[in-house]
């Protein structure tokens, strides 16, 4: 028998209420530039290139110098020894960390007269009506103010519902909030580590980060002369 104002609770219940189950919240590193040093006050292009082809691709390139690194999300910046552009590469990190990492870019975004962002994803991933029969597709997408940078390459708008995430999608819509132009150009890759892409690579040649694609060393596993 309970007393008036009292609360009498089953000793067992089916349902669990909110309460009941102590969510673990996953820690990440705190992320910080390894060098301090004062961002340029003048950039033509950031070139933002994400994902494991193309970090892999551009990190030994003896035509960029490097200025930064993030190591804890695989983050390295460089500076073009041809023009007056910086070169960001990103692979495998967690996408929670995405805003954390465009702000620390932030001044490097901002300043820039341009950014173009290259993105990698699985084929599969790519959606639309009809059956895609091809090894990779890119498609482009833009802020409401367009690009100045002549690039040579005009690709089709990516298509809904198809969704970007991560550093470049940060870095676009940062540019899009500044009214400042930017473009994302996402190539679904059927077999990402392998080095077959000839106009993802002559792209990186138009942007003056890659020269001389056709003498290009091509490490993947895939191309090579090993079988098991």
């Amino acid at each position: 028998m309970s007393g008036f104002g009292e609360i009498s609770e089953p000793s067992t219940r089916t349902a669990w209420e909110d309460w009941d189950d102590v969510l673990q919240k996953e820690a990440y590193p705190e992320l910080r530039l390894q060098k301090t040093m004062e961002p340029p006050t003048e950039i033509d292009t950031f070139i933002i290139l994400e994902g494991r082809y193309l970090y892999d691709r551009v990190k030994n390139q003896h035509e960029l110098v490097h200025v930064n690194s993030i190591p804890e999300v695989n983050l390295h910046l460089y500076k073009s020894k041809l023009e007056n552009n910086y070169i960001c590469i990103i692979k495998d990190y967690n996408l929670v960390q995405s805003s954390e990492i465009v702000e620390l870019l932030k001044e490097y975004i901002v300043t820039s007269s341009d950014v173009i962002a290259v993105l990698t994803k699985p084929l599969v991933e790519y959606q639309v009506a009809q059956f895609v029969n091809e090894e990779y597709v890119i498609r482009s997408l833009n802020t409401s103010t367009q690009t100045s940078r002549n690039i040579n390459c005009k690709y089709p708008s990516l298509e809904q519902p198809n969704i970007i995430a991560g550093v470049a999608a940060g870095a676009l819509s940062l540019r899009e909030i500044v009214d400042k132009p930017a473009v994302i150009l996402v190539c679904y890759i059927e077999h990402p580590e392998e080095q077959k892409i000839y106009e993802l690579q002559d792209l990186l040649d138009k942007l003056h980060v890659i020269p001389k694609v056709d003498q290009a060393n091509r490490s993947s596993i895939l191309n090579s002369n090993l079988y098991i």
